[in-house]
């Protein structure tokens, strides 16, 4: 759905997607709404509270005191109706359009999505570059209608999301794609935006127009980001959240958790230098495929950078900017983390508050024994968990203490400060000072699967299938001693971003080698059988002496186990000689991106059931740029699904 435009394109902000967008909408002030709190917390039927808002919304176009009495004694029935069950006793107030949460574009609204229908989302796009300040430190940074982060987009599950992104990018041949990250893409494989496999890159002046549908049994936080080049540490990224809608005698997240309110937190590191510069500094020869550094980190595209700390070598244009508030507009909670950085993992710290792990990736619940906690970590690129967080003791300075990770920082950065803390402030306390209970713990690690378990599950003890991939980085004399990614010795990089994607080719044509994406490997594509009740063990052995997060697009997977030997040993499952590992089938974690520790491995199960070609990948955007991922094929591709992703060549 590629096509050029030679009007001039003109980006109109968009009333659908965010709290701050919805929330000129919404109902005045002076008519009361104390039982929507109480309905969010008590699990009241969808169809009943559908019945009053609609009540209420007519009450306030008319300003009728027929209609509004009507609306009282429909609340009313609510309140004394035997058939709920429930009785409504909390109050709460519906936020006034001077509110705070209206001017914090990160604040979210679930109950603008819960209760309603699922419906289409349609949005215009507008990307361009420009200098931009967000520590301090300028630089060329990517916008999406003039916004750094880009536009949150909220939606529910079931939604269909019309996403028609313009490349407005000035002055260079910026192609641009937006991978949906963590979304199951089952039926949409030529909208999982991975340039050179599903789609080409959208050229200057041209559009393309993203259709999918979000599965109705998915619901979490998500994120987008560029999947062209290593545009991703520039800034084109941005929030997704799915919010889980409530049915018949279904409670809500806001009761099951026992929080307020919502808030996203796009965490990251961040250069200074273009990404294509440091990328050329990481592949040069002298650098030893040493990572580089980051200079400074963000959240919500906001930092406070000491400009004393730049380097003679490295000079920047500076100015001493004020550290970002993390502002929260109720007491208890849900913070929604993404780790939206290139390189670095990081562990949070918490300085008068406490949090509750309650999911990691996209929705993957975590058991309810997880602790309390004040320090949770780490989270690496590609990877969120969602925390609900509430204030502890009497302390007044509430601070978030962000420690970047510095297993992938073997060279020094004297600019960096590594760990940076931002005051926590409630804008709205809560009088009823609402303590953690339960137990707590000093730290929980969530890459540790004792301290982190999933909830109930029915797998099988033995998949179907069995699949087994060694990933490694290398220095390889051919390529005038790069570092080298590999996953079973096949490494992926595009050679052309406008070149026709492999979903659009014969799939002969790139088996045998005649269309190759690779002209330095081997390109090969491993093949599964599709099915409903086809599942998959994957082993990825790492046999690195690096960690990496790994991502596979277009699914979940359930971590079976996990495991560092640190005597460089790989596991085999098909070696009879071999002793069988021990796997958790029975409380596994449900993710979609894993950290695989220095000569580690992890077993993925996962399900078969979306035909197509999809990427896995490193997500340390270097180690991706340097060719660290591979294909899998499953089932065989329609000619549908080929003629649609032919549609952006």
């Amino acid at each position: 759905m590629l096509r050029d435009h030679h009007e001039v394109w003109t980006a109109e902000p968009e009333p659908i997607a965010g709290c701050a967008a919805d929330r000129p909408n919404q109902l005045p002030d002076k008519i009361s709404h104390h039982d929507i709190h109480t309905r969010l917390h008590s699990g009241l039927k969808s169809q009943e509270f559908a019945f009053v808002y609609k009540v209420m919304q007519m009450a306030t176009v008319w300003k009728s005191i027929c209609v509004t009495g009507l609306a009282f004694w429909a609340i009313y029935y609510l309140i004394i109706s035997t058939d709920s069950g429930y009785v409504l006793t909390q109050s709460w107030s519906w936020q006034s359009p001077s509110s705070p949460e209206r001017s914090d574009p990160f604040a979210l609204c679930p109950e603008q999505h819960i209760f309603r229908r699922p419906h289409t989302i349609s949005l215009h796009w507008n990307i361009t570059r420009e200098a931009r300040r967000p520590d301090g430190a300028l630089k060329e940074t990517y916008l999406i209608n003039g916004q750094f982060p880009g536009p949150t987009v909220e939606a529910r599950s079931g939604d269909e999301l019309h996403i028609t992104v313009y490349n407005g990018i000035t002055g260079s041949n910026d192609g641009v794609a937006i991978h949906w990250h963590g979304i199951t893409m089952k039926g949409f494989n030529e909208m999982d935006g991975a340039v050179g496999i599903t789609q080409c890159a959208v050229g200057p002046g041209r559009t393309f127009v993203y259709k999918f549908q979000i599965s109705q049994q998915q619901h979490g936080t998500f994120w987008y980001h560029a999947h062209s080049a290593v545009q991703r540490a520039d800034g084109m990224y941005g929030g997704l959240v799915v919010h889980k809608p409530v049915g018949k005698q279904r409670k809500s997240d806001l009761s099951i958790h026992g929080y307020d309110s919502e808030k996203l937190l796009l965490i990251g590191d961040w250069y200074h230098r273009s990404a294509d510069r440091v990328l050329a500094e990481y592949k040069d020869f002298r650098s030893f495929a040493n990572e580089p550094v980051p200079d400074s980190l963000l959240i919500n595209g906001a930092g406070s950078y000491n400009c004393s700390n730049a380097r003679p070598g490295k000079p920047v244009d500076c100015m001493n900017m004020d550290t970002p508030v993390v502002h929260v507009h109720r007491e208890r909670v849900r913070l929604r983390i993404v780790n939206t950085g290139a390189s670095a993992g990081y562990s949070l710290q918490l300085a008068g508050a406490a949090m509750k792990l309650v999911t990691l990736d996209g929705g993957g619940l975590v058991s309810k024994r997880t602790p309390w906690t004040s320090t949770i970590g780490v989270l690496y690129p590609g990877e969120r968990m969602d925390v609900v967080l509430l204030p502890s003791g009497e302390q007044t300075a509430r601070i978030l203490k962000i420690a970047l990770d510095p297993e992938l920082m073997q060279l020094m950065n004297p600019a960096l400060t590594r760990m940076q803390e931002f005051p926590l402030k409630w804008t709205q306390p809560d009088s009823r000072r609402t303590r953690a209970r339960g137990d707590r713990r000093e730290f929980v690690n969530v890459v540790n699967l004792r301290d982190a378990q999933g909830v109930s599950t029915t797998l099988d003890k033995v998949a179907t299938d069995t699949a087994l991939l060694y990933t490694s980085l290398a220095i390889n004399s051919f390529k005038n001693n790069e570092p080298w990614g590999e996953l079973n010795h096949t490494s992926w990089m595009w050679k052309d971003p406008y070149a026709k994607p492999l979903l659009a080719i014969n799939a002969t044509a790139w088996q045998n080698g005649t269309e190759q994406a690779n002209p330095f490997r081997e390109f090969k594509v491993p093949r599964f059988e599709a099915g409903e009740e086809r599942w998959m063990d994957l082993v990825v052995n790492n046999v690195d002496d690096r960690g990496h997060p790994f991502h596979l697009h277009g699914y979940e997977f359930y971590v079976l186990a996990s495991r560092q030997d640190g005597l460089g040993r790989a596991y085999n499952p098909f070696d009879n000689h071999g002793a069988e590992i021990p796997v958790n089938v029975r409380t596994p974690l449900r993710k979609d991106t894993v950290y695989i520790k220095p000569r580690g491995y992890v077993v993925l199960r996962l399900r078969l059931n979306a035909p197509g070609l999809w990427l896995m990948h490193c997500h340390v955007l270097w180690h991706q740029a340097a060719g660290m991922g591979t294909v899998l094929q499953v089932g065989d591709i329609s000619e549908a699904t080929a003629r649609k992703a032919g549609d952006s060549y």
